[in-house]
């Protein structure tokens, strides 16, 4: 299994996924600049978190216990640290949903239909 995916469309589209995380990294952190406490600058995560489902929800939750479990430890995490989580998370499942485990289940499934529905054609052979 490769990181790119092999077919031209679907490499164009994992680079367009790839430029998308990458602006919205860039966004991130210009606008955590501009409003260094303030969790809205979170928000230009959203795009990614709806690129990235249904798999990326899990990944939201996950760094919601995270961030909840670190707070109740003692030690709040930053905005910085929550946003480049959220960023990472999203983009790695997101990516891997959708260009390595869609396409993996894809071919596992015509391969099935494959042996399912072509049997008959074993059976039919002339004897020779």
């Amino acid at each position: 299994m490769t990181i790119l995916p092999s077919h031209p469309a679907s490499r164009r589209a994992a680079v367009l996924w790839l430029l998308v995380c990458a602006a919205s990294l860039v966004v991130m952190l210009a606008r955590l600049a501009l409003h260094a406490v303030d969790r809205t600058a979170l928000t230009s995560l959203v795009p990614m978190y709806w690129m990235s489902l249904p798999l990326g929800h899990a990944g939201v939750m996950a760094g919601i216990d995270i961030r909840t479990a670190l707070y109740l430890a003692g030690t709040p995490t930053s905005i910085l640290a929550e946003g480049l989580f959220l960023w990472l998370v999203l983009g790695v499942i997101g990516y891997g949903q959708w260009f390595l485990l869609l396409p993996l289940v894809v071919r596992k499934c015509q391969q099935l239909l494959h042996f399912v529905f072509n049997r008959d054609a074993a059976g039919k052979r002339p004897v020779s």
